[in-house]
C-alpha cells in the first residue's frame, strides 16, 4: 500500500474503498443494541442461524452488527454465544469463499465480559481455521458520548469535566464493576493477572499523530494475541490507526478488536451524515397514535433524563413497580394493569412514558444483579408485546431493555440502521417480519446525552 493514502483529502472515503476492495467482511458482535450509535444504511441481525449469515455476507456492504445482548447474560451464556456465532460465521465464509473480521463491540465505560469475549473467538477461529491472532485492539473511545483515552487512562465526560472512569458511577456497576482507569491496569484486573500491565502494548496520541509508517511498524511487532492498548480523543486517530491496520493485514497480521463504537465508524471507512428529521422517524399511517418511551435503565443520567421528560408534561406516566414484579404473587396482576393502561393511552394518541420504578433493588451476587434486571426488563417487554396498535414512534431507554424490546417485544430478526437522532443514539426500521414492520425504533443508550436529550427528542417527534 502506497503511503501517499495518509495526505488523503478524506481518510475516510479511502478507507471505504479500500474495505470494498478486499472484500472483506466486518461483523460486529454487539453485547447490546446500543453499538450501531455511529453507523447508518447497514444491518444488523439479532440471531446468527447460517441462513441469516449468509444472507448478510451476500450483501454489498462491509460491515454488519449482531446483536448478541451479552452483557445481559452470565459468564457461561456469553462463551456459548460467542462460540456459536464464532463456528456459523467460519461455515458460512468458507461456503462464501469470504474472508472476515471479528468486532467485539462494548461498553465504552468498560463494562461487558472482558477478556472472555475475545478469548472465546479467538480460541474459535483457531479451531476452525488455524488462524492466530498476533493481538486483541481495545480502544474504548466513543467521541459522540465524550468517552477518550488519554496517557492511556480512560476517562468519561460529565457535563464540562473529564472523569477518570474508575471515578464514575459505571465503576461500581453491580456486574461488571472495576477499580481502574488505567486501561493497561484495567486489563490485569479483569483478566486476574492473565494478562499483566507490562505484557501490553501502548499506542500514544504521539504515535498515532506521525502516521502509518509509525503505526505500521508498531503493529507489525505485535505476536501472541497481545493487548494493544489504544489511546484517541478524536476521529482523526482512529483514521490514521485503521490505515496502518489495513497496511500491516496487506502483510498477513490479524488483530481482534474489543471497541466501543467510534471504532466501528473509521475501520468500517462509514462516512457522517446529519442527525433524522423527525419524518424520518414517524412512522407513516400511526400519526393519530400515540408514541411510546420504554425506560429500564438506572444509571443516574436516566433517571436525570427522566424526570425531564415527565416535567415536560408532554408524556403520561406508566410507572412499573419492580419490587411488585420481583414478587411471584405479584408480578401477573402488575403487567396486566399496564398493559391495559399503555394500550388506551396509546390508541387515544397519548405519548406514554412506561418505565421501572426507581429505586436501585440490589444482590450480593453479580449473576443475581444480572437476574433482576433480566426479570424487570421481561415484564417491560411483555407490555410491548402485548400492544394493539403501532405507536407512531418506540424509544427504548438502557442496554438489556432495548435488546429485549426489539428481540421479544417487537420480534425483530433483521434491521437496516438509519441513522441517529442525536449523537450517539442510533435509529433502527424494523423488518418485514417484526411486530410492527417499517417502523422507526429508536435506541437510546442509559449512559448517553444530557439531561435534556432524552426530552428533547420527545419533543421533536411529538410537536
Amino acid at each position: 500500500m502506497k503511503l501517499d493514502i495518509f495526505n488523503h483529502s478524506n481518510l475516510r472515503e479511502r478507507l471505504r474503498e479500500l474495505n470494498e476492495q478486499s472484500k472483506k467482511k466486518i461483523i460486529v458482535l454487539d453485547d447490546d443494541p446500543t453499538g450501531v450509535q455511529t453507523v447508518q444504511d447497514i444491518e444488523v441481525l439479532t440471531e446468527w442461524d447460517v441462513d441469516l449469515l449468509r444472507e448478510a455476507f451476500r450483501q454489498p456492504q462491509t460491515v454488519f452488527y449482531i446483536l448478541t445482548n451479552t452483557r445481559s447474560y452470565v459468564a457461561e451464556e456469553t462463551e456459548r454465544i460467542n462460540r456459536e456465532i464464532a463456528r456459523n460465521v467460519v461455515q458460512v465464509a468458507k461456503e462464501e469463499k469470504a474472508d472476515f473480521e471479528f468486532i467485539s463491540r462494548s461498553d465504552s465505560t468498560l463494562r461487558g465480559h472482558y477478556p472472555l469475549e475475545t478469548d472465546v473467538l479467538a480460541d474459535e477461529v483457531l479451531i476452525h481455521t488455524g488462524r492466530m491472532y498476533d493481538g486483541h485492539i481495545i480502544i474504548p473511545a466513543f467521541f459522540e458520548g465524550g468517552r477518550v483515552t488519554i496517557n492511556n487512562i480512560h476517562y468519561v465526560k460529565d457535563g464540562e469535566k473529564q472523569i477518570p472512569a474508575n471515578e464514575t458511577e459505571f465503576a461500581k456497576d453491580p456486574a461488571f464493576g472495576f477499580t481502574h482507569a488505567h486501561l493497561g491496569q484495567w486489563v490485569e484486573e479483569k483478566s486476574e493477572g492473565r494478562y499483566r500491565e507490562s505484557d501490553c502494548v501502548y499506542i500514544s496520541l504521539e504515535q498515532l499523530q506521525k502516521g502509518p509508517d509509525i503505526l505500521e511498524g508498531i503493529l507489525t511487532e505485535i505476536t501472541g494475541n497481545k493487548p494493544v492498548i489504544v489511546n484517541a480523543t478524536c476521529y482523526e486517530d482512529l483514521d490514521r490507526l485503521s490505515l496502518a491496520l489495513k497496511m500491516a493485514e496487506e502483510k498477513g497480521k490479524r488483530f481482534l478488536f474489543r471497541t466501543a463504537a467510534s471504532f466501528v465508524k473509521s475501520y468500517g471507512g462509514i462516512s457522517q451524515q446529519p442527525f433524522l428529521s423527525k419524518e424520518s422517524m414517524l412512522s407513516p399511517g400511526t400519526e393519530s397514535h400515540g408514541g411510546l418511551i420504554v425506560v429500564g435503565s438506572h444509571v443516574q443520567k436516566t433517571t436525570r433524563q427522566l424526570q425531564a421528560l415527565l416535567d415536560s408534561k408532554w408524556v403520561l406516566p406508566v410507572e412499573l413497580d419492580v419490587e411488585k414484579i420481583l414478587n411471584p404473587l405479584e408480578r401477573g396482576l402488575e403487567v396486566e394493569r399496564l398493559i391495559d393502561q399503555v394500550n388506551e393511552q396509546i390508541k387515544e394518541g397519548r405519548d406514554t412514558v412506561l418505565y421501572s420504578s426507581r429505586k436501585l433493588i440490589t444482590a450480593a451476587r453479580k449473576e443475581d444483579n444480572l437476574s433482576i434486571s433480566q426479570k424487570v426488563s421481561t415484564a417491560l417487554t411483555d407490555i410491548v408485546q402485548a400492544l394493539q396498535i403501532a405507536p407512531k414512534f418506540i424509544i427504548a431507554k438502557g442496554g438489556i431493555t432495548s435488546s429485549d424490546v426489539a428481540t421479544k417485544g417487537l420480534s425483530i430478526r433483521k434491521a437496516k440502521i438509519l441513522g441517529q437522532a442525536a449523537a450517539g443514539i442510533p435509529v433502527w426500521l424494523t423488518g418485514e417480519e417484526a411486530k410492527f414492520p417499517n417502523v422507526p425504533y429508536i435506541v437510546f443508550p442509559g449512559n448517553v446525552g444530557t439531561d435534556q436529550t432524552l426530552k428533547e427528542i420527545v419533543q421533536t417527534l411529538s410537536v
